[in-house]
């Protein structure tokens, strides 16, 4: 198959096969005399699992890393299962940091409630700004006068 048809098999442009190729990711099997790229199954295999990785959260060249020299594309199990081990590491740190921002968040909203509830007037500003004491006086305009032109 022609890289048109590849591109339109997985909804991806021909520009991304070239650059995945251009990175030695997707080989195509020949070119024809008229200079086209062909490509078989087994480049059709190497594309789904790039695109597959990359909806994963792999860079390219974490999914460099997992490919084994090898004309048909082969993986190498144990790099990916640590990569996949990091990821996961990763994505649950991610996870803890938005809950407790989600935690604090409704924390807040729920303090800022309490105090509406009572009376309270909430502008948003911190307690200290919202006091009064530190209140800056509003800056004076200094009139300056032109120097006298002696004529």
């Amino acid at each position: 198959m022609q890289i048109g048809e590849l591109a339109r098999r997985f909804a991806v442009a021909t520009s991304k096969i070239r650059f995945l190729e251009d990175e030695g990711l997707v080989r195509p099997v020949r070119r024809t005399k008229a200079g086209y790229r062909e490509y078989d199954e087994s480049s059709a295999d190497a594309l789904a699992m790039i695109l597959q990785a990359q909806s994963l959260g792999f860079t390219l060249d974490e999914i460099k890393g997992a490919l084994a020299e090898t004309k048909e594309h082969g993986l190498r199990r144990d790099y990916l299962i640590g990569q996949i081990a990091r990821k996961l590491t990763e994505l649950d740190r991610h996870i803890a940091q938005a809950q407790e921002l989600r935690a604090r968040l409704v924390c807040a909203g729920n303090e800022l409630k309490a105090r509406m509830k009572n009376g309270a007037n909430c502008d948003g500003r911190p307690a200290a700004a919202a006091v009064g004491t530190n209140k800056r006086r509003p800056a004076q305009r200094v009139h300056r006068r032109s120097p006298a032109i002696a004529g």
